[in-house]
């Protein structure tokens, strides 16, 4: 399983997320013209070193009210925050995933061509380099 696709997987399994945007879960840019609730994720950033492969996913929230983005951006992060207590927010299908948040409510993007909000969730994934298939 590749990052993007367990992002993806992860979400889609996800019945409290799901209930909310039904099958509006997009990879990449979000369509010209989505209805809304929906996500839209992507990866901004990578690398790898001594065998350890990194990447940062923004997953956007998109809804008609602020307050909904930001409920379904706080979904996003209880599916991909762990327990352990130690910055670490758990492990995933082999996936470490390392950050998960809220950019801040000041990262709350209002997107006025559509009228609609944007809660971007960022997270981390590290993993083993053979972990990905």
């Amino acid at each position: 399983m590749k990052p993007y696709e367990l992002i993806g997987y992860s979400l889609f399994q996800t019945s409290a997320i799901t209930a909310i945007v039904s099958t509006r879960i997009y990879h990449g840019l979000r369509p010209e013209g989505t209805d809304v609730p929906c996500i839209n994720y992507y990866e901004f950033g990578g690398s790898r070193d001594r065998g350890l492969e990194s990447q940062t996913f923004s997953i956007n929230c998109r809804a008609d009210t602020s307050q909904q983005a930001r409920d379904l951006a706080r979904l996003v992060i209880d599916l991909f925050a762990g327990s352990d207590g130690l910055g670490v927010y758990g492990t995933q299908n082999g996936f470490t995933v390392s950050r998960a948040s809220l950019s801040n409510d000041a990262g709350l993007i209002p997107e006025p061509d559509d009228n609609i909000f944007n809660a971007p969730v960022d997270i981390l994934l590290i993993n083993a380099v053979e972990t990905v298939s």
